[in-house]
């Protein structure tokens, strides 16, 4: 629960509003490229340094589910959401990439990360400072064969 805490917290840079708006006005003819909604019901906690995560701890199933919801526009403008705490990104402040044959967005603030599979499998939360990694999953990830 202290991964979720300290998730909700670092998401705090911007607000979205509670229609869930992203990017400048344009008058209503805004078309979303992406717009999901997530749930996780599993989570992994881990210790992170360079060279990636270690020490992790068993799969535990959250006491209630972790709801997120990202929304990218056409023209780039992306809003993520954790539990309605919102935070909002211009084109270029985050990255989009593969791993484990699945597109993921990447948001790296400044002792931060977080990478969500657009698949809805996973979310990655990585304090750099806590020297810890969040993983969230939707499905337990003790049923599968996840590799970090």
């Amino acid at each position: 629960m202290k991964g979720i805490l300290a998730l909700l917290m670092a998401l705090g840079l911007a607000a979205c509003g509670a229609d869930w708006s992203v990017g400048p006005d344009d008058g209503g003819r805004r078309s979303s490229s992406f717009d999901e909604r997530f749930r996780y019901y599993f989570a992994e906690d881990c210790r992170y340094d360079s060279f990636g995560p270690y020490d992790c701890s068993d799969s535990y199933s959250l006491k209630s589910s972790m709801f997120v919801r990202l929304s990218v526009t056409y023209d780039g403008y992306a809003t993520l959401c954790v539990e309605n705490d919102c935070s909002y990104y211009d084109p270029g402040e985050y990255s989009v990439g593969y791993d484990h044959g699945i597109r993921y967005y990447d948001f790296e603030g400044d002792y931060t990360r977080m990478t969500i599979y657009m698949d809805g499998s996973e979310l990655v939360y990585i304090d750099y400072d806590e020297r810890m990694a969040y993983y969230y999953y939707y499905d337990n990830p003790a049923d599968y064969d996840y590799y970090y």
